[in-house]
């Protein structure tokens, strides 16, 4: 019988935590910060996705390559990924954000190594969002 893989939960940028450290997870946000800017690392490999008020450092190494689709080069494009979250020991390089631009909350010892990275123009990030809030609050027997 073939192996099944685990599932992507689909989470909230605002939800990732530590708590989620090996956690298989499917993440929504645009590539860059709000001001527009990209924000790839070439060198590391990190980009920063954001979304609501909260931006997290992506792994994309194992999804780059010379016919990457158009999202690693266009500033806030909206993708989705799958992957893991890992925990850092020392804090990770957080690509610079100008002073004119708002920053958002960042934490530098958490990053998302991603499996798969894809480009998801149609998707509405804010039914995304509200629609896996209404999830965690029903999971949580608010309902």
């Amino acid at each position: 019988m073939p192996q099944q893989t685990d599932t992507a939960i689909p989470t909230r940028l605002s939800s990732v935590n530590q708590s989620l450290v090996g956690k298989k997870l499917r993440l929504a946000g645009r590539n860059g910060v709000p001001n527009r800017l990209l924000s790839y690392d070439v060198t590391t490999g990190l980009i920063l996705i954001a979304g609501e008020d909260k931006a997290i450092l992506v792994d994309v190494s194992l999804c780059v390559d010379p016919w990457s689709s158009a999202w690693i080069r266009e500033p806030w494009a909206t993708i989705m990924t799958i992957g893991y979250v890992e925990s850092s020991l020392g804090q990770l390089p957080i690509p610079i954000i100008p002073a004119y631009a708002s920053a958002p909350s960042i934490d530098p010892k958490l990053v998302f190594r991603a499996l798969l990275v894809v480009e998801s123009a149609d998707l509405d990030l804010d039914l995304w969002n509200s629609s896996i809030k209404e999830r965690e609050r029903l999971s949580a027997g608010l309902g």
